[in-house]
């Protein structure tokens, strides 16, 4: 074997060792499971908010918020462990999702998912959007396209661009993006607990262990307010 040939079969060797560290690389940005987390430390596992970004429950609870985006893969492969979380949730955790708009083509998910809260549509629809996006490559990027995607749900198609383009929606979006950004989310899918913490799958070391390191900070929050109720 001459040289050239060696160098060349140590070139190869090379490139595919780092295609493969590549790939491993996105399965863990991707929320494939790390080793189970017994000890999630801050600043490493979760972050500290900043100051702290005041919550919209009732006093008691903790609030936990799914910061997310409709287009996102990520968020799409989160939600089969969130759905399964949320089938057991805390008695003292209070959640709900929030659509991100950190570009502006995110902004018409945003006033969609307002729009169907509005309508009351919200809960049905949500699991159905995802699904036409990733598993069905429907392009629903766009009040018409949404409409016509909709109106096969059993959904006024009229009735959803009317919320889509009203005064509510277009303050409920306003409002998601200022709160977004209080948090300091610049990627998605994150969770945000009681407006103090932020924790994502790259964080954590994969969806299952995110969600640990969720109960932990809730019942660390709960906790918190219980004591200090008993004080007072």
């Amino acid at each position: 074997m001459n040289m050239l040939t060696s160098r060349a079969i140590f070139t190869t060797i090379n490139a595919l060792l780092l295609t493969t560290l590549l790939v491993l690389s996105a399965h863990a940005e991707d929320g494939h499971q790390h080793a189970n987390l017994t000890n999630p430390q801050e600043g490493q596992h979760y972050h500290r908010i900043t100051p702290d970004v005041p919550t919209e429950v009732e006093e008691g609870k903790v609030e936990v918020v799914e910061v997310f985006w409709y287009g996102c893969p990520h968020c799409f492969d989160f939600e089969v462990h969130l759905e399964s979380w949320k089938e057991n949730l805390p008695e003292h955790i209070s959640f709900k999702r929030m659509p991100a708009v950190l570009n502006r083509s995110w902004v018409a998910h945003a006033r969609a998912f307002y729009a169907l809260e509005t309508m009351g549509e919200l809960d049905r629809i949500h699991p159905l959007f995802f699904e036409a996006i990733h598993t069905q490559g429907r392009r629903l990027r766009d009040k018409e396209s949404m409409a016509r995607f909709l109106f096969q749900h059993g959904i006024d198609a009229e009735k959803f661009k009317s919320a889509y383009d009203s005064m509510y929606v277009e303050t409920k979006v306003k409002r998601s993006d200022q709160i977004v950004r209080q948090y300091g989310v610049s990627s998605v899918p994150q969770v945000v607990i009681n407006g103090k913490y932020r924790t994502s799958a790259s964080d954590a070391g994969g969806y299952d262990n995110l969600l640990h390191v969720v109960n932990m900070l809730a019942e660390q929050e709960a906790n918190a307010m219980n004591a200090s109720s008993e004080i007072y």
